[in-house]
């Protein structure tokens, strides 16, 4: 899947045959390597930080005023 064609986008080495792999390609066009997408966990872990760090400043903000 390309993001956007147009756009220049470094490389990274495939872990599979050490070709160097466009960073908006998911899957290495030699050897068919599938790189790690992030999983329904890692999005979760985000929320959840960007939750705790509301709920801790939000107070401070007000404490603030």
């Amino acid at each position: 899947m390309k993001i956007d064609s147009q756009t220049a986008f470094g490389t990274r080495a495939c872990p599979g045959c050490a070709v160097e792999v466009p960073a908006n390609e998911n899957r290495c066009p030699i050897c068919g390597y599938e790189f790690p997408g992030r999983g329904p966990l890692q999005r979760q872990l985000i929320w959840i930080v960007v939750l705790l760090l509301g709920l801790l400043l939000i107070p401070l903000w007000l404490a603030l005023r």
